[in-house]
């Protein structure tokens, strides 16, 4: 339907609102208070479930060679989103 209307996919929420992060990273937060967004939820650490995504989106990373899981997500979008728009 977007390609028949000349449209263009955007993704939100590619990172689960800052959710998909690294153990090292909520570590740092906790350590340096800098905490992060509680818009949402009321509480920026993340709950089991985000945990084990973030967990999956780790091993990809270190399996692929990337640098950090934001790269891994944001790959994983825009692949998925071709897919998305151009698949009939």
């Amino acid at each position: 339907m977007a390609r028949a209307h000349g449209l263009a996919l955007s993704p939100w929420g590619v990172m689960g609102s800052g959710r998909i992060r690294s153990d090292e990273e909520e570590r740092r937060r906790k350590e340096t208070g800098e905490n992060g967004r509680t818009a949402f939820t009321g509480s920026w650490e993340r709950t089991e479930e985000e945990v084990r995504v973030s967990k999956k989106v780790e091993e990809v990373a270190r399996s692929v060679g990337a640098r950090s899981v934001t790269a891994v997500a944001i790959a994983y979008v825009m692949h998925v989103s071709v897919l998305v728009a151009f698949r009939i």
